[in-house]
Protein backbone atom coordinates (compact mmCIF):
# COMPACT_ATOMS: atom_id res chain seq x y z
CA UNK A 1 0.00 0.00 0.00
CA UNK A 2 1.35 3.39 -0.96
CA UNK A 3 0.71 6.69 0.81
CA UNK A 4 0.92 9.80 -1.38
CA UNK A 5 2.94 12.80 -0.26
CA UNK A 6 2.47 16.42 -1.19
CA UNK A 7 5.00 18.26 -3.37
CA UNK A 8 8.43 18.56 -1.80
CA UNK A 9 11.22 20.91 -2.85
CA UNK A 10 14.77 19.61 -2.39
CA UNK A 11 17.37 22.42 -2.50
CA UNK A 12 20.31 21.77 -4.85
CA UNK A 13 22.83 23.88 -6.73
CA UNK A 14 21.15 25.20 -9.92
CA UNK A 15 23.75 23.55 -12.17
CA UNK A 16 23.15 20.19 -10.48
CA UNK A 17 19.38 20.57 -10.87
CA UNK A 18 19.89 21.15 -14.57
CA UNK A 19 22.29 18.22 -14.85
CA UNK A 20 19.82 15.85 -13.19
CA UNK A 21 16.72 16.91 -15.12
CA UNK A 22 17.90 17.86 -18.62
CA UNK A 23 16.74 15.70 -21.52
CA UNK A 24 14.21 12.94 -22.05
CA UNK A 25 16.58 10.27 -20.65
CA UNK A 26 17.75 12.41 -17.77
CA UNK A 27 19.18 11.05 -14.50
CA UNK A 28 15.88 12.06 -12.89
CA UNK A 29 14.05 9.57 -15.11
CA UNK A 30 16.56 6.89 -14.07
CA UNK A 31 15.84 7.59 -10.41
CA UNK A 32 12.08 7.46 -11.01
CA UNK A 33 12.41 4.09 -12.72
CA UNK A 34 14.65 2.75 -9.95
CA UNK A 35 11.96 3.41 -7.36
CA UNK A 36 9.24 1.34 -9.03
CA UNK A 37 6.67 0.09 -8.14
CA UNK A 38 6.33 3.34 -6.18
CA UNK A 39 5.26 6.40 -8.16
CA UNK A 40 7.33 9.56 -8.15
CA UNK A 41 7.84 12.52 -10.50
CA UNK A 42 10.91 14.74 -10.40
CA UNK A 43 10.85 18.17 -12.08
CA UNK A 44 13.21 21.16 -11.94
CA UNK A 45 12.54 24.36 -10.04
CA UNK A 46 14.66 27.42 -9.27
CA UNK A 47 17.47 25.89 -7.21
CA UNK A 48 15.33 22.87 -6.23
CA UNK A 49 14.20 19.45 -7.37
CA UNK A 50 10.42 19.39 -7.11
CA UNK A 51 9.26 15.91 -6.15
CA UNK A 52 5.73 14.52 -5.89
CA UNK A 53 4.46 10.96 -5.52
CA UNK A 54 4.28 8.14 -2.99
CA UNK A 55 5.70 9.07 0.41
CA UNK A 56 8.38 6.34 0.46
CA UNK A 57 9.62 7.34 -2.99
CA UNK A 58 9.65 11.06 -2.21
CA UNK A 59 11.74 10.40 0.92
CA UNK A 60 14.15 8.21 -1.02
CA UNK A 61 14.57 10.85 -3.75
CA UNK A 62 15.53 13.40 -1.08
CA UNK A 63 18.16 11.02 0.31
CA UNK A 64 19.45 10.16 -3.17
CA UNK A 65 19.73 13.85 -4.11
CA UNK A 66 21.70 14.54 -0.95
CA UNK A 67 24.00 11.60 -1.70
CA UNK A 68 24.57 12.83 -5.25
CA UNK A 69 25.43 16.32 -3.97
CA UNK A 70 27.97 14.82 -1.55
CA UNK A 71 29.53 12.67 -4.27
CA UNK A 72 29.77 15.58 -6.71
CA UNK A 73 31.49 17.72 -4.11
CA UNK A 74 33.88 14.93 -3.10
CA UNK A 75 34.69 13.71 -6.60
CA UNK A 76 34.59 17.05 -8.39
CA UNK A 77 34.11 15.26 -11.67
CA UNK A 78 31.34 14.34 -14.05
CA UNK A 79 31.58 10.57 -13.96
CA UNK A 80 28.71 8.97 -15.84
CA UNK A 81 27.66 6.40 -13.20
CA UNK A 82 27.42 8.83 -10.27
CA UNK A 83 23.60 8.80 -10.20
CA UNK A 84 23.45 5.01 -10.46
CA UNK A 85 25.99 4.64 -7.64
CA UNK A 86 24.14 7.06 -5.38
CA UNK A 87 20.75 5.46 -6.09
CA UNK A 88 22.03 1.93 -5.47
CA UNK A 89 23.78 2.98 -2.25
CA UNK A 90 20.71 4.73 -0.83
CA UNK A 91 18.35 1.88 -1.76
CA UNK A 92 20.65 -0.78 -0.33
CA UNK A 93 20.96 1.08 2.96
CA UNK A 94 17.22 1.78 3.19
CA UNK A 95 16.30 -1.87 2.56
CA UNK A 96 18.74 -3.05 5.22
CA UNK A 97 17.71 -0.59 7.89
CA UNK A 98 14.88 1.96 7.52
CA UNK A 99 12.60 -0.31 5.48
CA UNK A 100 13.33 -3.54 7.39
CA UNK A 101 10.39 -5.09 9.25
CA UNK A 102 10.64 -5.87 12.95
CA UNK A 103 7.60 -8.05 13.35
CA UNK A 104 5.97 -9.49 16.43
CA UNK A 105 6.49 -13.24 16.62
CA UNK A 106 9.67 -13.18 14.50
CA UNK A 107 12.93 -12.60 16.34
CA UNK A 108 15.11 -11.43 13.45
CA UNK A 109 14.29 -8.47 11.23
CA UNK A 110 12.67 -9.32 7.91
CA UNK A 111 14.76 -7.37 5.43
CA UNK A 112 13.16 -6.74 2.03
CA UNK A 113 15.43 -7.20 -0.97
CA UNK A 114 13.59 -4.85 -3.33
CA UNK A 115 11.09 -1.99 -3.23
CA UNK A 116 8.57 -4.33 -4.81
CA UNK A 117 8.89 -6.54 -1.74
CA UNK A 118 8.30 -3.49 0.47
CA UNK A 119 5.14 -2.67 -1.47
CA UNK A 120 3.86 -6.26 -1.24
CA UNK A 121 4.68 -6.59 2.46
CA UNK A 122 2.92 -3.32 3.31
CA UNK A 123 -0.18 -4.61 1.54
CA UNK A 124 0.00 -7.94 3.38
CA UNK A 125 0.26 -6.21 6.75
CA UNK A 126 -2.11 -3.28 6.26
CA UNK A 127 -4.55 -3.90 3.41
CA UNK A 128 -8.23 -4.23 4.30
CA UNK A 129 -8.84 -6.59 1.36
CA UNK A 130 -9.80 -10.18 2.15
CA UNK A 131 -8.15 -11.48 -1.02
CA UNK A 132 -4.59 -10.63 -2.09
CA UNK A 133 -2.40 -11.93 -4.90
CA UNK A 134 1.38 -11.99 -5.22
CA UNK A 135 2.04 -12.72 -8.90
CA UNK A 136 5.40 -13.06 -10.60
CA UNK A 137 8.43 -15.19 -11.38
CA UNK A 138 10.18 -17.57 -9.04
CA UNK A 139 12.69 -16.07 -6.63
CA UNK A 140 10.94 -12.75 -5.99
CA UNK A 141 10.15 -13.59 -2.34
CA UNK A 142 6.37 -13.94 -2.64
CA UNK A 143 5.95 -16.96 -0.36
CA UNK A 144 8.54 -15.83 2.19
CA UNK A 145 6.82 -12.49 2.69
CA UNK A 146 3.31 -13.96 2.75
CA UNK A 147 4.24 -16.41 5.52
CA UNK A 148 6.22 -13.80 7.49
CA UNK A 149 3.24 -11.44 7.44
CA UNK A 150 0.93 -14.26 8.50
CA UNK A 151 3.11 -15.21 11.47
CA UNK A 152 3.19 -11.60 12.61
CA UNK A 153 -0.55 -10.98 12.25
CA UNK A 154 -1.33 -14.15 14.21
CA UNK A 155 1.17 -13.12 16.92
CA UNK A 156 -0.58 -9.73 17.11
CA UNK A 157 -3.93 -11.46 17.57
CA UNK A 158 -5.50 -10.11 14.39
CA UNK A 159 -6.07 -13.70 13.23
CA UNK A 160 -6.38 -16.88 15.27
CA UNK A 161 -4.48 -19.15 12.91
CA UNK A 162 -2.10 -19.24 9.94
CA UNK A 163 -3.19 -21.84 7.40
CA UNK A 164 -0.81 -22.72 4.56
CA UNK A 165 -1.43 -25.00 1.60
CA UNK A 166 -0.24 -25.67 -1.93
CA UNK A 167 -1.54 -27.93 -4.74
CA UNK A 168 0.17 -31.24 -5.38
CA UNK A 169 1.95 -31.54 -8.75
CA UNK A 170 1.90 -34.89 -10.53
CA UNK A 171 5.54 -35.97 -10.69
CA UNK A 172 7.15 -37.56 -13.74
CA UNK A 173 6.32 -41.26 -13.85
CA UNK A 174 3.38 -40.98 -11.42
CA UNK A 175 -0.03 -42.21 -12.45
CA UNK A 176 -3.09 -40.24 -11.45
CA UNK A 177 -5.09 -42.13 -8.86
CA UNK A 178 -8.23 -41.18 -6.90
CA UNK A 179 -6.02 -40.65 -3.82
CA UNK A 180 -3.68 -38.26 -5.65
CA UNK A 181 -6.60 -36.45 -7.25
CA UNK A 182 -8.12 -35.88 -3.81
CA UNK A 183 -4.89 -34.22 -2.56
CA UNK A 184 -5.49 -35.19 1.05
CA UNK A 185 -2.13 -36.78 1.89
CA UNK A 186 0.68 -34.83 3.58
CA UNK A 187 3.86 -35.57 1.64
CA UNK A 188 7.25 -34.10 0.70
CA UNK A 189 5.71 -31.54 -1.65
CA UNK A 190 4.72 -29.55 1.45
CA UNK A 191 8.35 -29.47 2.65
CA UNK A 192 9.07 -26.01 1.12
CA UNK A 193 6.45 -24.56 3.47
CA UNK A 194 8.24 -26.12 6.45
CA UNK A 195 11.50 -24.67 5.13
CA UNK A 196 10.07 -21.15 4.99
CA UNK A 197 8.66 -21.39 8.51
CA UNK A 198 11.94 -22.70 9.93
CA UNK A 199 13.80 -19.88 8.22
CA UNK A 200 11.62 -17.33 9.99
CA UNK A 201 11.21 -19.00 13.40
CA UNK A 202 12.90 -21.92 15.17
CA UNK A 203 11.81 -25.56 14.60
CA UNK A 204 10.77 -25.66 18.26
CA UNK A 205 8.55 -22.61 17.73
CA UNK A 206 7.02 -24.16 14.60
CA UNK A 207 6.17 -27.27 16.62
CA UNK A 208 4.75 -25.26 19.52
CA UNK A 209 2.54 -23.09 17.31
CA UNK A 210 1.36 -26.14 15.38
CA UNK A 211 0.43 -28.00 18.55
CA UNK A 212 -1.50 -24.95 19.76
CA UNK A 213 -3.40 -24.75 16.46
CA UNK A 214 -1.89 -21.37 15.54
CA UNK A 215 -0.20 -22.85 12.44
CA UNK A 216 -1.76 -25.42 10.16
CA UNK A 217 -0.01 -26.81 7.09
CA UNK A 218 -2.68 -28.68 5.18
CA UNK A 219 -2.91 -30.54 1.87
CA UNK A 220 -5.18 -28.68 -0.52
CA UNK A 221 -7.83 -31.43 -0.59
CA UNK A 222 -8.36 -31.22 3.17
CA UNK A 223 -9.75 -27.70 2.75
CA UNK A 224 -12.86 -29.04 0.99
CA UNK A 225 -16.03 -28.59 3.03
CA UNK A 226 -14.36 -26.39 5.66
CA UNK A 227 -14.87 -22.72 6.51
CA UNK A 228 -11.87 -20.82 7.81
CA UNK A 229 -12.94 -18.06 10.18
CA UNK A 230 -10.44 -15.65 11.82
CA UNK A 231 -7.70 -17.15 9.65
CA UNK A 232 -4.84 -15.90 7.51
CA UNK A 233 -4.58 -18.37 4.62
CA UNK A 234 -1.65 -18.69 2.23
CA UNK A 235 -2.16 -20.66 -0.99
CA UNK A 236 1.28 -21.18 -2.52
CA UNK A 237 2.05 -22.20 -6.13
CA UNK A 238 -1.54 -21.32 -6.99
CA UNK A 239 -0.85 -21.50 -10.74
CA UNK A 240 -0.95 -25.32 -10.40
CA UNK A 241 -4.57 -25.41 -9.29
CA UNK A 242 -7.34 -26.30 -11.71
CA UNK A 243 -10.30 -23.97 -12.04
CA UNK A 244 -12.39 -26.32 -9.89
CA UNK A 245 -9.83 -26.54 -7.09
CA UNK A 246 -9.31 -22.80 -7.13
CA UNK A 247 -13.03 -22.27 -6.79
CA UNK A 248 -13.09 -24.71 -3.87
CA UNK A 249 -10.17 -22.98 -2.14
CA UNK A 250 -11.23 -19.34 -2.42
CA UNK A 251 -14.78 -20.11 -1.29
CA UNK A 252 -13.41 -21.50 2.02
CA UNK A 253 -12.84 -17.89 3.13
CA UNK A 254 -14.79 -17.22 6.31
CA UNK A 255 -15.48 -14.22 8.54
CA UNK A 256 -12.56 -11.97 9.49
CA UNK A 257 -10.21 -13.98 7.27
CA UNK A 258 -7.70 -13.10 4.58
CA UNK A 259 -6.40 -15.28 1.77
CA UNK A 260 -3.10 -14.64 0.00
CA UNK A 261 -2.47 -16.49 -3.26
CA UNK A 262 1.04 -16.60 -4.68
CA UNK A 263 2.11 -17.98 -8.01
CA UNK A 264 3.64 -17.57 -11.44
CA UNK A 265 1.20 -18.02 -14.35
CA UNK A 266 4.21 -18.59 -16.63
CA UNK A 267 5.14 -21.83 -14.81
CA UNK A 268 2.06 -24.04 -14.86
CA UNK A 269 2.61 -27.75 -14.19
CA UNK A 270 -0.92 -28.97 -14.84
CA UNK A 271 -1.30 -32.07 -17.00
CA UNK A 272 -2.58 -31.76 -20.55
CA UNK A 273 -4.56 -28.71 -21.60
CA UNK A 274 -6.07 -27.92 -18.19
CA UNK A 275 -6.57 -24.20 -17.57
CA UNK A 276 -4.74 -22.73 -14.59
CA UNK A 277 -7.19 -21.70 -11.89
CA UNK A 278 -4.93 -18.77 -11.03
CA UNK A 279 -5.02 -17.36 -14.56
CA UNK A 280 -8.78 -17.94 -14.72
CA UNK A 281 -9.43 -16.21 -11.38
CA UNK A 282 -7.26 -13.21 -12.28
CA UNK A 283 -9.34 -12.81 -15.43
CA UNK A 284 -12.59 -13.10 -13.44
CA UNK A 285 -11.67 -10.36 -10.97
CA UNK A 286 -10.11 -8.00 -13.53
CA UNK A 287 -11.84 -4.63 -13.36
CA UNK A 288 -13.41 -5.32 -9.94
CA UNK A 289 -12.38 -4.28 -6.44
CA UNK A 290 -12.56 -7.82 -5.04
CA UNK A 291 -8.82 -8.19 -4.53
CA UNK A 292 -5.44 -6.50 -4.41
CA UNK A 293 -3.03 -7.84 -7.04
CA UNK A 294 0.70 -7.16 -6.68
CA UNK A 295 2.85 -8.09 -9.66
CA UNK A 296 6.58 -8.76 -9.48
CA UNK A 297 8.77 -8.40 -12.58
CA UNK A 298 11.70 -10.54 -13.71
CA UNK A 299 14.24 -7.85 -12.81
CA UNK A 300 13.00 -8.06 -9.19
CA UNK A 301 14.18 -11.66 -8.73
CA UNK A 302 16.46 -11.71 -5.69
CA UNK A 303 17.22 -15.45 -5.37
CA UNK A 304 20.32 -15.27 -7.57
CA UNK A 305 21.27 -12.94 -10.47
CA UNK A 306 21.53 -15.99 -12.74
CA UNK A 307 17.88 -16.87 -12.03
CA UNK A 308 16.76 -13.45 -13.25
CA UNK A 309 18.77 -13.85 -16.46
CA UNK A 310 17.41 -17.36 -17.06
CA UNK A 311 13.82 -16.22 -16.49
CA UNK A 312 14.34 -13.42 -19.01
CA UNK A 313 15.62 -15.93 -21.58
CA UNK A 314 12.74 -18.36 -20.97
CA UNK A 315 10.18 -15.53 -21.17
CA UNK A 316 11.66 -14.26 -24.43
CA UNK A 317 11.60 -17.74 -25.93
CA UNK A 318 7.93 -18.17 -24.96
CA UNK A 319 6.97 -14.82 -26.46
CA UNK A 320 8.79 -15.68 -29.69
CA UNK A 321 6.91 -18.98 -29.97
CA UNK A 322 3.58 -17.22 -29.34
CA UNK A 323 4.32 -14.70 -32.11
CA UNK A 324 5.30 -17.52 -34.49
CA UNK A 325 2.11 -19.44 -33.70
CA UNK A 326 -0.05 -16.40 -34.38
Amino acid sequence: MAVSAGPRDIPLAPQLVERLTAGRDSPARYIEMSLRPYRVQITPGPGVLRVVGDEIAVTLVATIAGKIAEMVQAANDGRHNLVAEATASVLDNALKFELAYRLKGINQAVRPMSLSQVCFMNALLHSERSLLFGIGPTGTGKTHLAIAAGLSLVAEGKYKSLVITRPRVLLEGETMTPALRAETAYDEQLTPIDDELRHLISPHEVQRLTEQGLIEITPLGRMRGRTFNDSYIVVDEAQNMTVGKMRMAVTRLGRNSRMVLTGDPAQVDLVGDQVSGLTHLLQLIAGTDLAMVHRFETYQIIRNPVVAQLETLYSGEGEARARAAS
